[in-house]
């Protein structure tokens, strides 16, 4: 009897010790399993992964241009004269019928004297022309001239009316001649350039001054063919000068509807409006267009999404790489951001240059 319980006693220890050591080895090979698993895990730096964040986003066109003023003019002279007097330099602000310049008016002075004599000399030939028509038709009509005596007198008449007009034409252009030795500025603006200098002979359409109003400044820009009909007249435009930080905004005014000769690109003009100056003719800008524009938006990096039948993006999500189906909804080829649907605020996205990775990999980020 004491001997069964001994034997007894023995199996439950050996039984004991057999589930100790295979509890021991089933944890040993867990911890190598997950220690193996661990080893394997792909690592991914921060800059690898891009985090699916909400805000605005636009649809854009880029373009290139340079400022121009809306309102421009060449001012010439309107006829030859020596310049007596120049009133204003190169970029100085002027007001319109502010006086430029004053050209020699001797001559012309004199021509709208002798002028004046020759149409007063006209109209007493006229006026004594007159007088004899209406006196001999009375005595034709009382039959002591012939009609042909008296068609005479009217065929005289009638020239010296014609004398007159033109003689009175001709004064009127005299008169305008002179006036225009006077140059003033047509409307507000700038003297951009300045072409002449006191005592210089000045010839019919001779260059005097350039003059451009900076209030309303175009950006004449060439859009290509492939974006011009998404572009409409009122888009606004966003747009900054070159080396400057400032964001200035404008709106498309016209669009050429003819491609230009040998490209096939349009022309599309921009205004903007200078309050203050802000801005000067001839600055370099460059800008974009905004066909489109969505508030509350999940966005990426565009160059995140992949196309293998359809757009995907690979994500990570606790510590797997899971491939996400996704939509683009709007697209921003200025910044490289992407309007997406299909991800979740915050997810954290493997940017498009990770592609050592598929889904179902293990993958960890190291700082």
């Amino acid at each position: 009897m004491k001997l069964w319980k001994i034997k007894f006693r023995y199996i439950l220890v050996m039984v004991a010790v057999i589930i100790f050591v295979a509890l021991a080895i089933s944890r040993l090979m867990s911890a190598k399993a997950a220690k193996n698993e661990q080893s394997s895990a792909i690592l991914l730096n921060r800059s690898d992964v891009v985090v699916a964040k909400s805000g605005v986003i636009d649809s854009v066109v880029n373009f290139t241009g340079d400022l121009s003023p809306v309102k421009q003019t060449i001012i010439s002279a309107e006829v030859d004269a020596r310049i007596n007097k120049v009133w204003v330099d190169e970029g100085q602000l002027v007001k319109a019928g502010q006086a430029l310049a004053d050209l020699d008016t001797l001559d012309l002075a004199q021509a709208v004297s002798q002028q004046e004599a020759a149409v007063a000399s006209a109209q007493a030939q006229l006026l004594l022309s007159q007088q004899k028509k209406d006196k001999e038709k009375e005595l034709l009509e009382q039959g002591f001239i012939s009609k042909i005596a008296y068609d005479e007198l009217v065929t005289d008449y009638k020239a010296k009316l014609q004398n007159y007009k033109a003689q009175a034409a001709l004064l009127t252009r005299t008169k305008k001649q002179l006036a225009d030795t006077h140059i003033t500025a047509p409307f507000d603006g700038i003297i951009y350039q300045k072409a002449v200098q006191p005592g210089q002979l000045a010839l019919k359409n001779t260059k005097l001054f350039a003059l451009a109003n900076l209030s309303q400044l175009e950006i004449k820009a060439a859009i290509p063919s492939d974006k011009i009909n998404s572009i409409k007249v009122g888009l606004p435009v966003v747009f900054r000068a070159e080396t400057d930080s400032v964001s200035h905004n404008g709106t498309i005014s016209r669009i050429n509807q003819v491609a230009e000769l040998g490209t096939r690109s349009y022309m599309v003009y921009i205004s903007f409006a200078n309050t203050g100056a802000e801005l000067k003719a001839g600055q370099f800008v460059k800008g974009q267009i905004i066909l489109a524009s969505l508030k509350d938006q999940l966005q990426i990096a565009c160059d995140a999404i992949r196309d293998n039948n359809g757009d995907y993006v690979l994500s990570l999500i606790a510590g797997k790489v899971v491939s996400r189906p996704i939509k683009i909804v709007l697209e921003n080829s200025a910044s490289g951001q992407c309007a997406v649907s299909g991800v979740d605020s915050g997810e954290q996205v493997l940017a498009g240059n990770v592609m050592t990775v598929k889904s179902g990999d293990s993958a960890k980020i190291v700082d």
